[in-house]
C-alpha cells in the first residue's frame, strides 16, 4: 500500500511537471480580433494573464480578450480554473475578427494548370493563409476575405489549429466562365488517371458539372511553387451573388467544410461511421449563424461505377429549420438519437435528418462549455484516427451516459435554444 501510494504520488508530480513545462512553452496567442503574439505563460491572476516574449518583455490582457482557444491552454496547462470557458457566449469571431485588407493583395503573376490549355490561366490574390485563384470576370478578394475569416474562427476555437496550419497556404479556384470550367474538368480527369486514380476521375466526371464545389488535388510542382497544401477547393461558379460579399452563404459552407475536415485529418476508413454528420452539421451551423441563410444542396454520388448522383437539402432556406424540427421531436416524430444518427451516410438524407445532424452540431456549438467540448472531440479524432464511439462523445460532453447526452440535446430542440 506504501509503496501504491508512493507511486501515485511520482505520478502527480510527473504530471504536474508536465503540465508546467506545456504551459512554459513560446506559442501563438490570439485575440478575438485577430492581433497575435509569440509569448509563453508568465503568470495567471485573476481575470489578468501574463505573457512573457522571448526578449523577456511582459504583456497583460484580460482574459476575456483572449480566444476560446487560449482560454481552453490556460485551463489544461496553465492551472486555471473551468469557470473560465464556461461562462460567456463565444460569439462570432469570424465576424469580430479585424481583417487588415493591406493583407489581402493582387498577384502581378498568374497560375498555369495542364502543359497544353491556354484556357487554364489565373489571376492571384494572395492573403495571410489562401491562394486565391480566379478565371472569369469573379474577383478574388472578398473568397480571401471569407478564407482568412473561417480561418480565424478554426484558430479561435481549436487549441493546435494554427500549428497543424504551419506556413503553408491553401489554393482556392473559383471559375464563372464555362469554357474554362469544362476544360479544367477535363484536365483534372486526366490528371487523376495519370496519378493511378480511376474511381476519382470517373466521380470527378460525374459531379463536375453539378456540383457547386469540390475538393481537388493539387499537382506537385504547383504546390512547391506557391507552397500550399496539397488539396484545393474548387468553386464552379453559376451565380456570382455568393461571391461578390464577405461570408456569403454557400461560399462560408464549403470553406468550413474543408477546414474542419482538416483538422479532422487522417480519419481512417474503419472509423469513417460519424464523419459525414460531424462534417455536415457544422458546414451548415457556420453558413446560417454567418451567413443567416443556406444556398447549400448536398450531391450524393452513388452506383457500381460512381454514375448516379442525386440532391439533398433541407426544410426551405435555413430560417425555418428549428421551428419546423421543434414540433417534429416534440410530438416523437424525429427521434434524437446519436448512434443511428452518426451512421447515417448522403444517400439516407431526406430533410428531417439533414436538419436533426444541423441540430447535433448548433448544439455542439451553442455556447462555450460545449464548443470546447467540440474541440476536444476534434483533438480526439485528430489522435485517433476514427470517431469516437457514441458513448465515449457523451462523456466528453459531461454526460454518464448517452441517454443523458441525447436528453440534454432534445431539450436543447424544443425548449427554445435551437433557433
Amino acid at each position: 500500500m506504501q509503496n501504491s501510494n508512493v507511486i501515485r504520488g511520482l505520478l502527480a508530480v510527473l504530471g504536474m511537471a508536465v503540465s508546467m513545462a506545456q504551459a512554459a512553452e513560446v506559442r501563438t496567442w490570439m485575440s478575438r480580433k485577430g492581433g497575435t503574439l509569440e509569448a509563453e505563460l508568465g503568470s495567471l491572476t485573476g481575470d489578468q494573464v501574463t505573457l512573457v516574449t522571448k526578449d523577456g518583455k511582459e504583456q497583460k490582457y484580460k482574459v476575456e480578450d483572449l480566444s476560446l482557444a487560449d482560454r481552453q491552454y490556460l485551463v489544461e496547462f496553465g492551472g486555471a480554473e473551468a469557470s473560465l470557458i464556461t461562462s460567456g457566449a463565444p460569439g462570432l469571431p469570424e465576424k469580430d475578427v479585424h481583417i487588415d485588407t493591406a493583407t489581402i493583395k493582387k498577384l502581378p503573376t498568374k497560375m498555369h494548370l495542364g502543359e497544353t490549355s491556354d484556357l487554364l490561366v489565373f489571376d492571384l490574390v494572395q492573403s495571410t493563409h489562401f491562394l486565391v485563384a480566379s478565371a472569369g470576370k469573379v474577383r478574388g478578394q472578398d473568397t480571401a476575405d471569407t478564407a482568412e475569416r473561417l480561418w480565424h474562427g478554426m484558430a479561435f476555437q481549436h487549441m493546435n489549429f494554427r500549428k497543424d496550419w504551419g506556413d503553408k497556404r491553401m489554393l482556392i479556384l473559383l471559375v464563372d466562365e464555362r469554357k474554362i470550367y469544362k476544360s479544367l474538368g477535363e484536365w483534372y480527369v486526366a490528371f487523376l488517371i495519370k496519378e493511378g486514380d480511376p474511381d476519382g476521375a470517373q466521380r470527378a466526371k460525374t459531379v463536375w458539372q453539378k456540383a457547386g464545389s469540390n475538393q481537388i488535388r493539387v499537382p506537385e510542382d504547383t504546390t512547391k511553387e506557391y507552397n500550399l497544401h496539397p488539396g484545393a477547393i474548387l468553386f464552379n461558379i453559376t451565380e456570382a451573388a455568393s461571391y461578390a460579399k464577405s461570408l456569403g452563404p454557400f461560399p462560408t459552407h464549403s470553406i468550413s467544410s474543408v477546414l474542419l475536415s482538416k483538422q479532422m485529418s487522417g480519419v481512417s476508413s474503419f472509423g469513417a461511421e460519424g464523419y459525414f454528420a460531424i462534417l455536415t452539421g457544422h458546414s451548415y451551423f457556420k453558413e446560417i449563424s454567418l451567413a443567416k441563410k443556406t444556398e447549400t444542396h448536398l450531391l450524393d454520388v452513388s452506383g457500381t461505377g460512381n454514375d448516379e448522383i442525386s440532391s439533398k437539402a433541407g426544410f426551405k432556406d435555413g430560417t425555418s429549420w428549428a421551428k419546423t424540427l421543434r414540433p417534429l421531436v416534440r410530438k416523437g416524430k424525429v427521434s434524437v438519437k446519436l448512434e443511428p444518427m452518426l451512421k447515417w451516410t448522403g444517400a439516407e438524407l431526406n430533410p428531417e435528418r439533414l436538419v436533426l445532424i444541423y441540430s447535433f452540431a448548433y448544439y455542439m456549438e451553442s455556447d462555450s462549455k460545449r464548443l470546447c467540448a467540440f474541440a476536444k472531440m476534434i483533438r480526439r479524432i485528430e489522435s485517433s484516427n476514427q470517431i469516437p464511439p457514441a458513448d465515449e462523445i457523451a462523456k466528453i460532453f459531461g454526460f454518464e451516459t448517452v441517454a443523458a447526452f441525447e436528453a440534454d440535446w432534445k431539450k436543447f430542440i424544443t425548449d427554445g435554444e435551437f433557433k
